[in-house]
């Protein structure tokens, strides 16, 4: 019985921020008290910036493969025919790679958009 007092008496206990507190940003509403539901709020709009942000990452890096797979597309008519034969073997891998990754990310984000239903 005392227990269940004392977790109510607990539960109805507000705290408050200090002055200049950093955890003042999530306080939405500016009574000076951050509930649970702003937190919860908070949190969710934290995981929403870091998958915003591993997405961008993503397609930078997709874009920047398919941009130097082309410079080195172009550069390869500009160099000597004995350099081309050469680099034969780095530039199939190259190509494998840089294909993998804009394949990788293009598939990543279809199958992301269908399962969420957009």
């Amino acid at each position: 019985m005392f227990g269940i007092v004392y977790v109510r008496a607990m539960e109805m206990t507000q705290k408050k921020l200090q002055e200049k507190s950093i955890y003042a940003d999530y306080d939405e509403d500016g009574d000076g008290i951050v509930s649970d539901a702003e937190l919860a709020h908070a949190k969710e709009i934290k995981e929403l910036e870091t998958a915003l942000r591993k997405n961008l990452a993503q397609l930078r890096m997709a874009r920047y493969s398919l941009i130097a797979m082309g410079v080195f597309t172009v550069a390869m008519f500009f160099v000597p025919i004995e350099r081309v034969n050469a680099l034969a073997d780095i530039s199939n891998l190259f190509y494998l790679t840089g294909g993998g990754i804009v394949a990788a990310y293009m598939g990543t984000t279809a199958w992301t958009q269908r399962n969420n239903g957009k």
